[in-house]
């Protein structure tokens, strides 16, 4: 249920993978030993603890559990362990829609008054703009950091979560803008039980849950008594895991309410590579967002490796984060689940689903480092802001907030600046550094940005 766009591979200033720094040595060991060496390296710092599956062209390369499952008891994750997905929930909730369509019970052109008549400017609203985050609506997701947080830890009526949402302003007229929202998902649930009369955990079961024997996979995760069953965490003040509350399955419902295995979600993803349950042309359609648009039905979509199509999904719920990425055209899955949250930037998945597939593909890349944060003095960390050129299309903007430094790429996300030197700075999101340049005279005349090569950016 993330509602952070960040698309996989996608460097912070956007530049190719290439070789960083001198040219390496041939690594001698194997692809396993590789990826095995690098999800080890990141368990030992705290950047990953959960369940990894990496497969290529129908052979799965590693299977395997990290870190701890119930660290209480130290029970550790194995190949066994359960996880909220989160947003992956989405992937099934297309399917069923797209199913309902090829029955002709609906159409993606529908708007949403059809189905929902009193809701609010849904004459205006398809259901294709639910799936592309397009509608506008307000994404229900903040109340989990409200004050009804504690509420969302048990059953909640479909009317009380509706009504966060419904009546707030819409972000953007309906077709205009891409607004990620899991209000949409939620909608589309609803929906799916109108048609079918059923309640949507249950469709979900009958069409893909029994037929596929995903039986590591369901709702209710709150009462699911199961060994394999993880406790979730959080990273707090990136040194000590603390438990979390759950989310209930009613809550995250049809944007996020599964839990599965690594074992299920690939079954799952042999379903989406040979075109099954689907039609063919139906899935080219899900898988192909038109206007080169980022968000399918169901899906995420990016490209790299000269055009080669990337699908994925990734979640955040308390105490979980997840990643899935597939790559149709080599038949690449790599799949994620961890019993930690990213609510610490070490914690977040994107770079470890970067660094694995490029362990896959043969790309240069670096195990982790634990980085040490030093203390700077507020006068010379103000030196630094400004803004910085980096090319003709794209600044670098270094803003000092209240006893921090943070960097914004020009239309990327904002990430704080943790120094480990006077002069020099690095990004817990990304693996990537900068250091600062002053000139003769004491003043601060560009920084450099050490992220697959060196990268000067000259202040403005």
């Amino acid at each position: 249920m993330k509602n952070l766009i960040r698309l996989i591979l996608s460097l912070l200033v956007c530049i190719p993978l290439v070789p960083v720094g001198a040219q390496q040595r041939p690594n001698p060991k194997t692809t396993v030993q590789k990826l095995e060496e690098y999800l080890t390296v990141s368990a030992h710092l705290h950047r990953f603890n959960g369940t990894a599956l990496v497969a290529q062209k129908g052979t799965v390369l590693l299977k395997k559990g990290f870190g701890w499952r119930d660290v209480d008891r130290k029970i550790p994750n194995d190949t066994n362990s359960l996880y909220q997905l989160g947003s992956i929930t989405k992937t099934f909730t297309g399917a069923v829609v797209l199913q309902l369509q090829e029955e002709k019970k609906l159409s993606l052109n529908d708007k949403l008054t059809k189905y929902l008549p009193d809701y609010p400017q849904g004459d205006q609203i398809t259901l294709e703009q639910l799936f592309f985050h397009t509608s506008g609506i307000y994404d229900f997701k903040s109340i989990l950091y409200g004050p009804d947080s504690v509420r969302v830890t048990r059953p909640v009526a479909k009317e009380w979560v509706v009504a966060q949402f419904k009546d707030k302003p819409l972000a953007a007229p309906p077709g205009t803008a891409v607004n990620y929202t899991n209000s949409g998902y939620y909608l589309l649930g609803l929906i799916v039980e109108k048609i079918t009369g059923k309640p949507f955990e249950t469709v979900v079961r009958e069409r893909f849950l029994k037929p596929l024997q995903l039986t590591r996979t369901g709702f209710d995760f709150i009462n699911l008594k199961d060994r394999g069953k993880t406790t979730g965490y959080t990273f707090r003040k990136d040194s000590v895991l603390v438990k979390t509350l759950i989310v209930d399955s009613t809550v995250a419902y049809a944007a996020g309410g599964l839990y599965s295995s690594v074992g299920d979600l690939y079954r799952w993803s042999r379903v989406v590579q040979n075109r099954q349950l689907l039609k063919p042309e139906t899935w080219e359609a899900a898988l192909t967002p038109p206007n080169q648009g980022h968000w399918g039905y169901g899906w995420g979509i990016s490209y790299f490796a000269e055009g080669k199509k990337l699908i994925y999904q990734n979640g955040n719920i308390y105490g979980f984060a997840t990643f899935y990425v597939q790559v149709p055209e080599d038949d690449v899955v790599v799949i994620l689940l961890c019993n930690v949250d990213d609510a610490s930037d070490l914690t977040t998945l994107d770079p470890i689903a970067t660094d694995v597939l490029k362990i896959v593909y043969e790309e240069p890349y670096k195990l982790p480092i634990n980085r040490k944060v030093v203390r700077v003095d507020e006068t010379v960390l103000r030196q630094y802001a400004g803004t910085y050129r980096l090319d003709a299309a794209r600044t670098i903007a270094i803003t000092y907030e209240t006893g921090s430094l943070f960097l914004q790429v020009t239309g990327q996300p904002k990430f704080e600046l943790f120094a480990e030197s006077p002069t020099r700075f690095f990004l817990k999101a990304v693996d990537a550094q900068l250091t600062f340049f002053k000139d003769a005279a004491g003043k601060v005349t560009q920084v450099v940005v050490h992220q697959g090569g060196d990268h000067v950016a000259k202040r403005l």
